[in-house]
């Protein structure tokens, strides 16, 4: 082991070496000898392999394990500080120059990784065929997750699928029904070649892609573009792998959707070398345990976002009070792990419940009451509340926009990309005295960063 991880060490400096200084510098300098060039990298399955766990291994920042939560929920009607002090994100006065043009920067890092593994690997004439087909998977698989990111956050954005700093330095923003269209073929395409279970890998941990990742991530695909059918397929192939896949019965710390490998993970990130989970002992601190002050979110709707005796809200929110000891309402608190060892949790990216509230929407547009019953009562029993008998279309969507709220706060823009997929961010967010809302604050500016190094690269109006 100790090898193996020596190796995907120098195989993720290669690739971290490309996105930390770009592809015409990395032409003029020579790699260390401690490092793998290109060519040799590709020579054998092992190397290989090295390669695209140095992808994942790129997703280890802050983007993914913080801006992705805190930033979306600032900009919806989801988080604010325990300050309570107003910022440019929850006023939606977000600068062109503001850090978040980060998010931008290292989804293109990720993709381009991505797309080196996937064109190193497609050129090379030594690896076993069912391992580099597999691998390849593997890489648009994540180029798509990225890819919905970035359309999602920003809109129209450049479609990069090469390495080849020609074609990419100078490339105009595609139209997003383009880019939805390659994220559909990529995951068409992994969710044919990747695996069908986590034991098809070294370890059996729920770690990297599989059949099911790309399938649940298509689900959301399909309902974000209105193709119910399509997102109620996918999530009925997820959810039916229930050899795999279960929902947790009574949740606790020691048993919930965040712990390893638990039986609701269908894709999560580790944080190598670590103990804890960033989300856990960083991006969402807990106050003092006797005082209660401290922490670093609150829920706008404390006081009304949940049901009396919900398992959600006992479980996954802690009471705040100010630096005054008064009580300002309950923050985040769904990962445990602050710089402890148990419980050992994950950054979970794709979970089953997100399952069942997508085929339950799709079932409700598609006149499937019954069937959306069963759903949302499967997400609602879980949280010890009463099953639903709302018969009414318009109530149940609204029904499942609430269970959707209260199951994802504080997790990867869930609320903030609900907001505006289903046309309530100008209500929604409008109604909100402090923010100063226009309709084009649904989409972040391109950074400033990026503009001004692309002249075809236009920005988003309003900034």
């Amino acid at each position: 082991m100790k090898n193996n991880s020596i190796k995907y060490t120098y195989i993720f400096s290669f690739f971290l070496l490309i996105g930390l200084t770009g592809c015409e510098s990395l032409l003029e300098v020579e790699l260390p000898s401690n490092h793998l060039s290109s060519t040799t990298v590709y020579q054998s399955d092992a190397t290989a392999e090295a390669a695209v766990n140095g992808i994942y291994q790129s997703m280890v920042t802050s983007t993914y394990y913080s801006s992705l939560h805190t930033i979306p929920g600032q900009t919806s009607d989801e988080l604010l500080p325990v300050s309570l002090i107003e910022n440019v994100y929850t006023t939606n006065e977000i600068p062109v120059t503001d850090g978040s043009g980060s998010m931008w920067t290292e989804f293109y890092k990720t993709i381009y990784n991505a797309n080196a593994v996937i064109e190193g690997i497609s050129s090379s004439k030594t690896l076993t065929e069912a391992k580099s087909i597999r691998f390849i998977a593997e890489a648009k698989f994540l180029r798509a997750f990225c890819y919905f990111y970035l359309t999602n956050l920003y809109g129209d954005v450049p479609l990069v699928l090469t390495t080849n700093v020609d074609k990419s330095s100078l490339a105009p923003r595609n139209p997003q029904t383009e880019v939805y269209n390659q994220i559909n073929i990529d995951l068409q395409d992994a969710a044919s070649n990747l695996p069908i279970n986590y034991a098809n890998y070294t370890s059996s941990q729920r770690i990297r892609a599989t059949k099911w990742s790309a399938e649940a991530l298509l689900a959301r695909v399909n309902l974000y573009l209105g193709k119910w059918s399509e997102a109620a397929t996918y999530a009925s192939d997820v959810i039916s792998q229930n050899g795999t896949y279960k929902m947790i019965n009574g949740l606790t710390a020691a048993n919930s959707p965040f712990i390893a490998d638990n039986t609701e993970a269908i894709w999560q990130i580790p944080y190598f070398n670590t103990a804890y989970t960033y989300e856990g002992g960083a991006t969402f601190t807990a106050p003092n345990a006797t005082t209660q002050i401290g922490g670093t979110f609150i829920l706008r709707k404390s006081a009304t976002l949940f049901e009396t005796n919900d398992a959600i809200k006992t479980n996954w929110t802690v009471p705040i009070k100010s630096s005054a000891g008064v009580s300002i309402g309950i923050g985040p608190r769904k990962y445990k792990n602050s710089y402890t060892t148990t419980p050992v949790e994950r950054s979970t990216v794709l979970r089953l419940a997100e399952l069942y509230l997508i085929r339950a929407e799709a079932r409700v547009k598609s006149n499937d009451i019954t069937g959306a019953q069963q759903d949302i009562n499967v997400i609602r029993n879980r949280a010890l509340l009463a099953s639903t008998t709302l018969t009414d279309s318009n109530q149940l969507l609204d029904l499942i926009a609430l269970e959707r709220q209260r199951e994802f706060f504080g997790e990867f823009g869930h609320r903030w990309f609900d907001l505006k997929r289903t046309g309530k961010a100008d209500e929604v967010l409008g109604a909100i005295p402090s923010k100063i809302w226009q309709t084009t604050d649904q989409l972040y500016p391109v950074p400033e960063t990026a503009t001004r190094s692309n002249p075809f690269l236009t920005q988003n109006e309003g900034y």
